[in-house]
């Protein structure tokens, strides 16, 4: 028997979609629809590619506007590693592609990051609840790296 009082849960497909319709958005400065998707919660956390951290959404939703102002127009892509999606969590990891106009510049910059979103189920919607994007880099030994 269902409850009618439980929304149907959206499928993970979907909030996906929403995610990087979204992130095409962020690369021309708009926000908003990255913020409708978030969790609007104490637990939300990111962890973005310039560095530092948030946690609570009135810190991340803070990001947000900043990362905003930091695209003037462009695209983003999405290869995705992995895909996991569990009952009321979820997660991927993404290479994305960013090809956009930085404000102040006259030329495209290209650059890529390795993604982690972590999703939570919440009243029937997937809501991002982690960002994790770090610059994609290549392969290098521990040692080379210190040494420079």
């Amino acid at each position: 028997m269902n409850d009618a009082s439980v929304p149907a849960a959206e499928p993970f497909a979907d909030a996906l979609a929403r995610l990087h319709a979204a992130l095409a958005d962020v690369a021309n400065g708009d926000v908003a629809a990255v913020k409708a998707l978030s969790a609007h919660d104490d637990d939300a956390t990111s962890f973005y590619g310039w560095g530092g951290y948030e946690k609570g959404w009135d810190e991340v939703s803070r990001r947000w506007d900043w990362a905003a102002t930091q695209f003037g127009g462009g695209t983003v892509g999405h290869d995705n590693v992995s895909t996991v999606v569990g009952a009321d969590l979820a997660f991927t990891t993404d290479i994305e592609t960013f090809t956009v106009t930085r404000p102040g510049a006259s030329e495209p910059t290209r650059w890529s990051n390795r993604v982690t979103h972590v999703f939570r189920l919440r009243e029937g919607r997937w809501r991002l609840l982690h960002r994790h994007a770090n610059r994609l880099e290549t392969r290098y030994e521990p040692g080379d790296r210190e040494a420079g």
